[in-house]
């Protein structure tokens, strides 16, 4: 009886373990971006769904002023201001509190003159 019991509260453990696992977890997740500029308008950047929370862009790399905009994949509609990055400003809050689950596209363009640079760091969404 003793085996049953306990094996019984070994699959109980194990079906509500993923379910803690998942509450623990931080929603917010970071990783190295990279991004090559070849033209003098807006090219895309990668689309993305949000973890909830603000989007954030840190460039480690950046040759040139860049500016950089992001928007909602189905609506267009800009979810934050365009946002100059330079060498003096090489991290910006591009959103706040975007709503878990948004797809939404990163847009970059040069903010004078035209590409033909790599801009390299790291993006939090």
């Amino acid at each position: 009886m003793r085996i049953g019991a306990a094996a019984g509260l070994a699959v109980i453990a194990l079906v509500s373990a993923p379910a803690v696992a998942h509450a623990t977890t931080s929603a917010q997740v970071t990783q190295p971006y990279t991004h090559l500029l070849t033209g003098k308008t807006w090219s895309t950047g990668g689309a993305y769904v949000s973890t909830g929370g603000d989007v954030k862009l840190k460039l480690t790399t950046l040759p040139k002023a860049t500016q950089v905009l992001i928007e909602d994949c189905e609506s267009g509609e800009d979810l934050g201001d365009v946002k100059d990055f330079t060498r003096k400003a090489p991290a910006q809050t591009l959103a706040v509190d975007v709503p878990k689950g948004t797809c939404f596209l990163m847009l970059l363009q040069p903010k004078a003159g035209s590409g033909g640079y790599q801009v390299a760091g790291f993006f939090s969404y």
